[in-house]
């Protein structure tokens, strides 16, 4: 929570910068793919077993304030993304397509960006907070299954930006702290696939003033 507030602090911060620097508004949508390197299985009282199996391509969208620092700018966002993976659960009598579980999340996603000339580029470099909203899941189907997400969970971004008129073309690599499905709680114990996840985002903005 003192990370969150902190974020949220470095935001208001940008937006109280004095008139001489220049401040734009825009809106930005995009996609982005989810990514576990080596995740392991979640293994369960009674040898069953969840399994990470597939991660679908995510859509995101929300507003942006871009503000100018001479020769660099800060750009914080707030952006909802939606992302959805699939879980393989080993363990019951059911078939292989029944044993296949579905998860969608929710997030509102934070990331502040500092921005610098890079080449015929615009670098972009910066933390990320991410807070869950709303998650629905098959996982429920399993007895004992409960959810504990964390009030938000922090990572980074990096990438390149290329802008076209009022429109602004980004594509950014995203790495996060915490392990994924620390919020699988099963009996009263927290479990994970004791892997971090990344992704890659692109995003198109759309200057309005």
């Amino acid at each position: 929570m003192k990370k969150l507030l902190l974020l949220c602090s470095v935001v208001l911060i940008g937006l109280s910068t004095p008139a001489y620097s220049q401040v734009e508004f825009g809106v930005k949508v995009g996609f982005h793919s989810f990514d576990l390197s080596n995740p392991k299985d979640i293994i369960l009282p009674g040898d069953e077993s969840i399994s990470f199996r597939d991660a679908k391509i995510g859509f995101q969208g929300g507003i942006y304030t871009h503000i100018g620092l001479g020769r660099v700018f800060l750009e914080p966002r707030l952006m909802l993304n939606s992302t959805r993976v699939e879980y393989s659960f080993n363990g019951d009598n059911g078939g292989i397509f029944d044993n296949i579980k579905d998860e969608t999340f929710t997030n509102l996603d934070i990331p502040v960006l500092m921005g610098f000339d890079f080449l015929f580029f615009t670098g972009l470099i910066g933390p990320v907070a991410h807070i869950n909203l709303n998650a629905t899941s098959d996982l429920f189907d399993i007895a004992g299954y409960d959810e504990r997400f964390k009030t938000a969970t922090y990572g980074f971004r990096a990438g390149l930006c290329m802008a076209i008129g009022n429109l602004d073309l980004s594509l950014e690599y995203e790495g996060n702290f915490s392990e994924f499905g620390d919020h699988i709680n099963i009996g009263g114990q927290q479990f994970s696939f004791d892997d971090t996840p990344s992704r890659l985002v692109f995003n198109l903005g759309i200057r309005i003033f």
